[in-house]
């Protein structure tokens, strides 16, 4: 009797989908070191949306203040995927520590730029003329922003060589601006959307910089890893994929989702400028950034894209 319910239980699985099947099996657990920021967004809708699950991951969120942290884990181990800029990524592939997108993010665009320069609201500054030989501010030196940014400036009449830079966290920026310390800023959101409803005035970047459209941002892990966990790495980009389409259309929806992971206000994420994500990896959005880098020396060399975009094999 009782071989007869077992051959009879094993008969059952066997004409069950193949999706309910999958779902009997233990989810494979990734550690994924991200940021409280849009940026991250694809991970935080695949969770939120189930996405993750029917792929057969359990992931397990780590929080970090900055991509270089997040690189320092994926190199010593702790963590197998994480967010990070394309410029931080371009730097340690030119330095020759193997990290390897495997999946893009946010993009920067014409119709939906992200990037935008906090100015007084009654200063000078209305166009990329006017910046030349002024103090900007960054977050870091030679980070994304700053390229994206004297690429803007070069292409639109003004001279990036003049400009004056300071390492300024976000919050510090409009009382700089303020006090006339620095003549404005590149905070991204939701610092934007905040020093804006405070006071300052945005020039928005939305034409003519490094490209029509350009990646910001996507999910490095580390080549060796990579290449052990083929199967897993095309489910990963699968699902980001995946929440890129479903985020794209559904700025409403993924409202509150963001707002629960990153911790910003969600009436401050409705209000927010919201960018597009990429759904592939584009050699058009990604090799100008190569060459930008090379060219404002951020990075010594230029190379191909493909030598840091992770095909599975």
């Amino acid at each position: 009797m009782i071989r007869c319910t077992a051959l009879l239980l094993a008969t059952l699985v066997l004409f069950l989908p193949a999706g309910a099947r999958a779902q009997t099996a233990p989810l494979e657990t990734l550690r994924i070191g991200v940021l409280p920021a849009e940026i991250c967004g694809g991970v935080f809708y695949g969770i939120d949306r189930g996405y993750f699950k029917r792929a057969g991951i359990n992931v397990e969120l780590q929080m970090f203040t900055n991509g270089n942290a997040i690189a320092a884990g994926l190199a010593s181990g702790s963590l197998d995927i994480g967010l990070t800029d394309v410029v931080n990524a371009m730097a340690a592939h030119t330095r020759g520590l193997p990290l390897v997108y495997i999946a893009p993010s946010l993009l920067n665009t014409e119709k939906a730029p992200t990037f935008a320069l906090i100015v007084a609201k009654d200063g000078p500054i209305h166009t990329a003329k006017d910046v030349t030989g002024k103090t900007i501010a960054v977050n870091g030196l030679k980070n994304v922003s700053q390229l994206g940014f004297e690429a803007w400036v070069d292409n639109n009449g003004g001279d990036s060589k003049t400009i004056k830079w300071v390492e300024m966290p976000f919050p510090v920026m409009p009382g700089a601006i303020a006090q006339g310390t620095i003549a404005g800023g590149l905070p991204p959101e939701p610092a934007l959307t905040a020093a804006e409803e405070s006071g300052d005035r945005v020039v928005v970047m939305d034409h003519n910089a490094i490209a029509p459209a350009f990646l910001l941002s996507g999910w490095v892990t580390m080549r060796a890893w990579a290449d052990g966990h083929g199967d897993t790495v095309k489910r990963f980009a699968q699902v980001i994929r995946e929440s890129a389409l479903w985020a794209n259309k559904n700025h409403d929806e993924s409202a509150p989702i963001l707002a629960s992971y990153t911790k910003i206000p969600v009436d401050v994420v409705r209000k927010m400028r919201r960018g597009d994500f990429a759904t592939e990896f584009v050699p058009a959005q990604i090799q100008p950034m190569i060459e930008a880098a090379y060219k404002y020396g951020i990075i010594d060399k230029s190379f191909p894209m493909s030598e840091f975009i992770y095909t599975p094999k």
